[in-house]
């Protein structure tokens, strides 16, 4: 009950202070523009809850990452005024985000759950290579070329397989 009250304090007092501002005509952003805070807030709120003992939840790092990240994102569109028609060629920028949460969900479960790690490094590369993409870092016929490296994805299949196999002997003596 005392979290809860304490939270209530905090979100008035934060909405007192930005009603003040609007009042005294100081130039505050619009509330519309501000409505990422929400999922940043809520991002932020479960890494601290996975850090405080006892650490029992490890998707709370991937989805504390996840939505602050996003959250973000959206407020850099907002705040800067962008349309979100600027969406069409930033989208892979939420497959890095994925992957990003992947590698801390990785990261938080002790460097165990390879899957997690996997999913990491393939949307890592997925997201960077199309953001290159997009925005023209390669020549024309990239979009064609990339198809033809599907031998890498094999490459990191059999890398992690021989990581986990090689790490997993050392852990048993």
């Amino acid at each position: 009950m005392r979290k809860g009250m304490l939270l209530l304090g905090l979100i008035l007092i934060l909405i007192g202070v930005y009603s003040l501002l609007e009042v005294f005509s100081l130039n505050v952003p619009k509330l519309e523009r501000l409505w990422p805070v929400v999922p940043i807030a809520g991002g932020i709120t479960l890494l601290i809850s996975y850090f405080r003992p006892p650490r029992e939840d490890p998707a709370r790092v991937f989805w504390g990452v996840a939505l602050t990240l996003s959250g973000l994102v959206f407020l850099l569109i907002t705040l800067t005024g962008e349309n979100y028609a600027i969406l069409r060629q930033w989208w892979p920028a939420f497959i890095i985000i994925l992957g990003i949460s992947f590698l801390s969900l990785w990261l938080a479960e002790g460097l165990r759950d390879w899957g997690a790690l996997f999913l990491a490094i393939v949307s890592l590369v997925f997201g960077g290579v199309y953001t290159a993409v997009n925005l023209r870092v390669f020549g024309p016929n990239t979009a064609a070329e990339i198809g033809r490296l599907w031998p890498v994805v094999l490459i990191f299949v059999g890398l992690i397989l021989v990581l986990r196999s090689t790490l997993s002997r050392k852990r048993e003596k």
